[in-house]
């Protein structure tokens, strides 16, 4: 159940125990003061790349509090160990997600990503779809500028690569599109930290999430983690990159062109890895990609040519 507006909605918040999930940035959310007048038991001991041992952690932590309502703010780390403590505690305690960042799209999915002993694990199952969605736009008025334009760029890949993947449906599709037209609509506005463009930025990545949930992502999201963790990178700042690469061997998306696309990515000033190796990264990081991930996108690739996208992605330094 989508729901637009804190204040319109916190009521939805009322009479329960909440198990809090949230990063320090909590605080500084317009929203806090409410949240925290109900006294929620909060839990914070993740990483921004969360760990299997940190999910493991609020397990134990949702078990010993006592509270009946698992309660997401923050972008998709702390929403996604909601999800994880909800499905690896055997809940059916109600989770509620008001997310802060308009790009990761996890407060529409069923599905959560955690690291186990630093591989990335994608976790699924039909109970991790948030069960009540706030979308409050006040929640990105203070996101950096870095994240704000990586998040961004997390939601137009979302329903690009949604738009392409052999698992699109019509109803997938329809979500792509309208994520897409929307996020085009409120780029600028969004990234001068306009109130409608945040609100419009903030619809158009839950769509973007609602597609990947039913044909989930394809080539250029499967690329893209190795670079997030090699570099440094924000998660939607390697998606971007990797999709500008992956888009020569794919039929063009509706509503935007790739030359419109790398636009954007000049436009925000998005820079490409540089390496002081860069053919040991290269192996390094067409070893590292799952090919059965790389099965849901429309052109099949090996890992000689994934090699050779790297090879045009990473810089010599």
């Amino acid at each position: 159940m989508i729901n637009h507006g804190f204040e319109e909605n916190k009521h939805l918040l009322d009479g329960k125990k909440l198990f809090l999930v949230c990063r320090g940035s909590f605080d500084r959310l317009d929203i806090a003061e409410y949240i925290n007048s109900l006294e929620p038991v909060r839990f914070s001991g993740f990483t921004p790349n969360p760990k299997m041992e940190e999910a493991a952690a609020g397990v134990e932590a949702f078990r010993e509090s006592g509270c009946d309502t698992i309660l997401a703010v923050g972008g998709g780390s702390p929403i996604d160990v909601a999800k994880c403590i909800k499905h690896y505690s055997g809940t059916d305690a109600p989770l509620i997600a008001i997310p802060t960042t308009s790009g990761t799209g996890s407060e529409s999915t069923h599905f959560a990503v955690i690291y186990e002993n630093g591989k990335k694990l994608s976790v699924a199952a039909p109970e991790l779809l948030p069960d009540i969605v706030i979308l409050e736009p006040s929640t990105l008025k203070n996101v950096p500028e870095y994240t704000r334009k990586a998040t961004m760029l997390d939601a137009l890949c979302h329903a690009i690569e949604s738009h392409w993947a052999r698992k699109a449906t019509p109803e997938s599709k329809a979500f792509a599109e309208q994520a897409i037209t929307l996020l085009l609509k409120n780029k600028d506005a969004y990234i001068a930290n306009n109130e409608e463009g945040n609100a419009g930025m903030m619809e158009a990545a839950n769509l973007a999430g609602k597609a990947i949930n039913i044909s989930t992502t394809t080539a250029a999201h499967a690329m893209c983690y190795k670079i997030t963790s090699l570099y440094g990178f924000q998660h939607g700042h390697a998606a971007a990159i990797c999709l500008a690469e992956v888009w020569k061997h794919i039929d063009a998306a509706p509503g935007i062109t790739r030359e419109e696309f790398v636009s954007i990515l000049n436009e925000l000033g998005m820079k490409y890895p540089v390496s002081e190796d860069k053919e040991k990264d290269v192996e390094m990081l067409a070893g590292s990609v799952n090919v059965q991930r790389l099965s849901n996108s429309p052109v099949p690739f090996d890992k000689d040519q994934l090699a050779d996208m790297y090879r045009n992605i990473v810089r010599q330094k």
